[in-house]
């Protein structure tokens, strides 16, 4: 199966998860991953109302719907137009914030734009990942910020989610990252790691073995768990 075709699926896996929650959806989860952030950058982030923002992968509304002090906010996703048409998710949103369709892998936007920028487990849905970092390398202003979430895997883990994608049991992630696979996609762009965080394989596998949910409890199952990591990146 070629890259496009499987970026497709896996966008149109995306839109079917959320076609199903639209009457559902509450924004309140966004408002804890924006506390999140401003806590775990808190030693590296001061925004105000000058600070210019971008949330690459914004989903329905995204993390930067909460981040208030900041009046010039700009968020992207692939499918903006699906998003924008669903009244429970507009109802929910700042309307400040300036939605674009548009691709990680060609953001409509001049070079050095942005001061902060945010990718919340991005990268596994992109259809080109190390292009998608060179754009957000290119629009970051020097010593500018990123704050990046993903899901990483061990070696098992990745064979396991390999052959998971080749049968399409989990449509929505073309790729699957160790952590030594994002350093060499960082490394290839002027990002220095300031400060990460880990959450471990073991607490999510524990928490995936006690799930109800079937999916979880098959991750856990074939030790196919993730670590979830934050980093804290900066343009040099």
């Amino acid at each position: 199966m070629s890259k496009d075709k499987r970026w497709a699926i896996a966008q149109e896996y995306e839109k079917e998860w959320w076609d199903k929650r639209s009457d559902s959806v509450d924004f309140e989860f966004y408002k804890n991953f924006a506390g999140e952030l401003l806590e775990f950058g808190k030693e590296y982030l001061k925004i105000t109302d000058e600070t210019v923002i971008l949330e690459v992968g914004s989903g329905a509304g995204g993390i930067v719907t909460y981040l208030t002090e900041s009046k010039n906010r700009y968020a992207i996703d692939p499918l903006e137009n699906f998003y924008a048409t669903v009244p429970k998710f507009v109802n929910q949103r700042d309307q400040q914030i300036k939605y674009l369709t548009a691709k990680g892998e060609d953001l409509p936007f001049e070079d050095k734009m942005f001061d902060l920028i945010i990718m919340d487990n991005v990268l596994d849905h992109c259809d080109n990942p190390v292009k998608v970092m060179a754009e957000v390398t290119r629009v970051i202003k020097d010593k500018g910020t990123i704050y990046f979430k993903q899901n990483t895997y061990h070696a098992w883990g990745q064979m396991v989610r390999y052959l998971m994608e080749r049968v399409q049991i989990d449509k929505g992630h073309p790729f699957t990252f160790s952590k030594n696979d994002l350093f060499r996609i960082l490394s290839l762009n002027e990002l220095k790691l300031i400060k990460t965080q880990r959450v471990g394989y073991y607490p999510t596998w524990k928490k995936e073995f006690m799930s109800r949910g079937f999916k979880n409890k098959m991750k856990a199952i074939l030790f196919a768990t993730r670590d979830k990591i934050t980093y804290l990146l900066q343009k040099v």
